[in-house]
């Protein structure tokens, strides 16, 4: 059989806001915060389960849908890591894939893909590396880079250059 579903939802409201469901740990003295974890039972038939993160959507005139915000928290030091991996695979199989796609436009332009590091001061800024793992039958893997295409106008541009500096010599750009 099928074990029982748990829902844990906020009213509806017909004027107004519907109320906010907020899922944490207390605070603590004298120890850390205990952790939140979301997970998915394991079965044995058929795939695993899904989680599903979805913002909220609003029918209103000229409104913009909720945002997903997954940030991690600051420290007396160091902020906390936020990683975003599929796992492992099996024995004879891949591993899954990671994909980060802006959705489609019915009229205006799509949203942008940002990839940045934080601006340092009294140290140097974060290093962004983009790379193809190891392989052992076949070719490697490639890396492809593409502007984009247009019905209307010029294609859009690639560019890579290096990185200024107001005390030296600006970075090498380098394609080999």
């Amino acid at each position: 059989g099928v074990s029982g579903k748990l829902v844990f939802s906020s009213g509806t409201s017909k004027a107004g806001d519907s109320g906010s469901l907020l899922l944490g740990s207390g605070a603590a003295t004298g120890g850390k915060g205990g952790a939140v974890t979301i997970g998915v039972g394991v079965g044995n038939t058929g795939n695993g389960g899904d989680v599903t993160i979805n913002s909220g959507s609003s029918t209103a005139g000229s409104s913009i849908g909720g945002s997903v915000v997954v940030k991690s928290a600051a420290g007396t030091n160091d902020s906390g890591d936020v990683t975003v991996k599929t796992a492992n695979s099996g024995s004879g199989g891949s591993s899954g894939d990671l994909s980060f796609t802006t959705g489609t436009s019915g009229a205006g332009s799509t949203g942008a893909i940002s990839l940045t590091t934080g601006a340092a001061t009294g140290g140097a800024g974060g290093a962004i590396g983009l790379s193809v793992g190891a392989g052992n039958t076949g070719a490697g893997g490639e890396v492809t880079i593409s502007a984009g295409v247009s019905s209307a106008a010029a294609g859009g541009a690639a560019s890579l250059a290096g990185g200024s500096s107001s005390a030296g010599a600006g970075g090498a750009a380098s394609v080999t």
